[in-house]
């Protein structure tokens, strides 16, 4: 990342911190004479205006697109422990396919399923796993991961973790 965009991310991120706390403030902290006085050491002028806004346009538009919706239920029901009943999709707000992954554990190594790439605006409503979970609740973790063509290859461009709650009966 060359300095010019870190500086920009920067100033991203300081837009949506103020962004963030002009909203946020109580009446009495509006009235509390708070003045904050200009940075004068460990700073530097800007040199080029210009390069700083390309900067900060292409580090906005990254953000943008490592971002999309999701479109899921929060639950998962299955009476066998292996296959289960469930809504988990691409939105169809988003441009680019995804595909889903499942894990029993936070760290991700205990894959339960995978599956293939979805389009936007498709869902699966049944998962088959790939062994069975015992009978109780499970919290599932479950990343969505964008996938865009990008010089003949599928290359990830954003990914999300969410977690879901598993139910399987025991009849």
């Amino acid at each position: 990342m060359t300095k010019t965009t870190k500086t920009a991310a920067f100033l991203l991120a300081g837009l949506l911190v103020l962004s963030t706390l002009s909203g946020c403030r109580k009446e009495d902290e509006k009235q509390s004479g708070l003045i904050l006085d200009y940075a004068s050491e460990g700073v530097v002028e800007m040199e080029n205006p210009e390069e700083l806004q390309k900067a900060f346009d292409e580090a906005k538009k990254a953000a943008q697109e490592g971002m999309f919706s999701l479109d899921y239920r929060n639950d998962a029901y299955s009476s066998d422990g292996k296959t289960f009943s469930c809504y988990i999709g691409n939105s169809r707000l988003n441009q680019d396919d995804i595909f889903i992954a499942i894990y029993a554990d936070p760290e991700c190594t205990d894959e339960l399923y995978i599956s293939q790439l979805l389009r936007p605006g498709v869902a699966y409503e049944t998962i088959e796993l790939n062994r069975a979970l015992e009978p109780g609740d499970h919290t599932v973790y479950v990343p969505h991961t964008k996938i865009r063509m990008i010089d003949g290859a599928q290359t990830i461009v954003g990914q999300v973790v969410i977690t879901l709650d598993f139910h399987v009966s025991s009849d």
